[in-house]
């Protein structure tokens, strides 16, 4: 049996809190149990509150005892149970017997929800699930027209708020998969096709879509497949305060190593499964769809989805560079463009991320340049773009160096790696889909690029310029270089020093701020400008344009 005890408090937000401290002797104290209930009862009802909600589950007459205590000694301290607000939840033949012996309070022997989830039988949890997704599908269609016009907003309140909602009750609630699939398939229908700016989603589709998107994914997971996994893993993750609120401790004292080995073995059994999600989306797509998502896997990748469209920091995409955005992501056909670009090639996601027309290769360059040379200049001392390299006097220098008067790189600074030297670095975009790459595993990409930086530029700076070179190489799928990982580590390293904040959030705003800047210039590729052949000049153009006679 349990009998759960509701309290409404009113006014601000904060009120809650007040008054549950205010209730702390109520919760604390010990039972006025009357002589007659202590010869009575072998064992008292087992007791639980969360602010000012109080729950018990017991016998009838060790439920009915504390009642009893409560309607008499809660108002001593301001709290007042009343019987209209309060369910008793009993087994289907004790149901007569328990109205009589609570009258005034709702009696079932279905179920009733709370905290968020219901405490009951098969039937009265399925209607409840139930009437919990038919408001959730109307949320998901509200949703969905937002998506029209904020496509980067409606993911943003799916991801960190409306998915968290079902999330919690497939955490609290076991055995809600058959319920879950009713909202799974309005979110396939509406919600997912309105974001990404398509007509419909095929099923292969939108199981790349379901992967988190560190996996590839856009986190759109099947609510129906991934209920009995966030079950399990909440069982697991509470089990102490679970075995707390079962012995009825006073005071909660939790094992924190014992703690942290959990968490670590529910992220272990979580990571399991989206891995085996992953290898199982891999087998389905075609090698090409498998290299795709290997590339959208990439550490760092994905961080412009998982960030809130904040202006401030140029994290705000309008719903064209967002759909581009996904285009880009899993090289899916453009909408709304020239079949044929004006060099003559297919107009194609990998074309527009190599074509020279327009100057955009460039501009890709020199935005993480400028980038670069920003960020440098919070934690270095004399940051210079496109620094002059000393000439060469007879130095002798390994085959493929750099030895041209005039030679530059990208940017220099001082106090970097160490006080006082000077470091070097160069900027390198390349286009991880393109032909020349396809042969070559991730990891060899970014090291081949990075060995030619150092092979034209490396012996030069260091034997002449007497300082330390970084080559900094990315790829247009939002992948970084280790090379570039060291230093943008570094730059945040600096940062914490010198603001005093956490290492980590800085190390999360460099990354997005690269990411995004990314992701910026190759969606103006997409759709930029591109001159074709140019006309004769006016003034070599005759003008008198009267028809002559034969």
């Amino acid at each position: 049996m349990c009998l759960c005890i509701i309290i409404n408090t009113q006014g601000g937000s904060e009120s809650g809190a007040f008054y549950a401290c205010g209730l702390v002797p109520v919760v604390d104290k010990d039972v006025n149990y009357s002589t007659a209930d202590v010869e009575r009862l072998t064992e008292f009802a087992k007791k639980i509150w969360y602010a000012d909600d109080g729950a018990g589950g017991g016998s009838l007459d060790q439920l009915l005892a504390w009642w009893q205590d409560m309607q008499k000694s809660g108002p001593l301290f301001g709290y007042f149970p009343k019987a209209s607000k309060t369910w008793l939840i009993v087994k289907p033949g004790n149901l007569e017997r328990a109205k009589k012996m609570f009258p005034g309070i709702n009696v079932t022997d279905q179920g009733y929800k709370y905290l968020g989830s219901y405490i009951g039988n098969e039937e009265g949890q399925a209607r409840y699930v139930n009437s919990q997704v038919n408001e959730w599908i109307d949320d998901v269609n509200d949703l969905a027209k937002i998506a029209k016009t904020e496509p980067q907003l409606a993911y943003a309140a799916y991801v960190y708020g409306m998915s968290k909602r079902w999330a919690f009750v497939c955490r609290t609630t076991p055995n809600v998969s058959k319920e879950m699939k009713r909202l799974g398939y309005h979110i396939n229908l509406t919600l997912i096709p309105a974001i990404i700016g398509k007509d419909h989603v095929t099923d292969l589709t939108r199981l790349i879509f379901s992967m988190p998107a560190r996996y590839g994914g856009l986190g759109f997971l099947d609510p129906s497949s991934v209920s009995s996994l966030e079950y399990e893993s909440s069982v697991q993750a509470t089990s102490q305060l679970t075995n707390a609120i079962f012995d009825q401790q006073k005071i909660l004292q939790v094992d924190e190593e014992v703690q942290a080995d959990t968490m670590k073995e529910v992220k272990r059994k979580k990571d399991a499964w989206y891995k085996e999600l992953h290898n199982r989306v891999r087998s389905e797509v075609s090698e090409s769809q498998a290299r795709i998502i290997d590339l959208a896997s990439e550490k760092g990748a994905s961080s412009w989805l998982t960030s809130l469209p904040l202006a401030r920091y140029g994290f705000v995409l309008n719903k064209q560079m967002f759909h581009d955005a996904i285009c880009l992501r899993y090289n899916f056909a453009l909408k709304l463009v020239a079949k044929t670009c004006v060099c003559g090639e297919n107009y194609t996601v990998n074309h527009c991320l190599t074509c020279k027309k327009g100057g955009y290769t460039i501009l890709r360059h020199n935005s993480l340049r400028d980038l670069t040379a920003e960020l440098l200049e919070e934690v270095c001392s004399s940051v210079e773009i496109e620094p002059l390299l000393i000439s060469l006097s007879g130095e002798k220098l390994p085959k493929g160096t750099n030895i041209a008067d005039g030679a530059r790189l990208d940017v220099s600074a001082i106090n970097l790696w160490s006080p006082l030297a000077r470091a070097f670095v160069d900027v390198r975009v390349f286009n991880s889909q393109a032909q020349s790459n396809a042969t070559k595993s991730i990891p060899q990409m970014y090291i081949s690029h990075e060995n030619q930086k150092k092979t034209e530029y490396l012996p030069r700076v260091l034997q002449v310029e007497k300082a330390t070179f970084t080559p900094l190489v990315f790829s247009t799928s939002g992948g970084i270089g280790k090379e570039a990982d060291k230093f943008i580590r570094r730059i945040a390293e600096r940062m914490s020093m010198k603001r005093g904040e956490k290492y980590s959030n800085i190390m999360g705003f460099l990354r997005r701020r690269y990411r995004f800047d990314l992701l910026r210039t190759c969606i103006i590729s997409l759709r930029g400008y591109k001159k074709g052949a140019t006309p004769e000049k006016i003034e070599s153009l005759d003008i008198d344009l009267r028809p002559t006679s034969c």
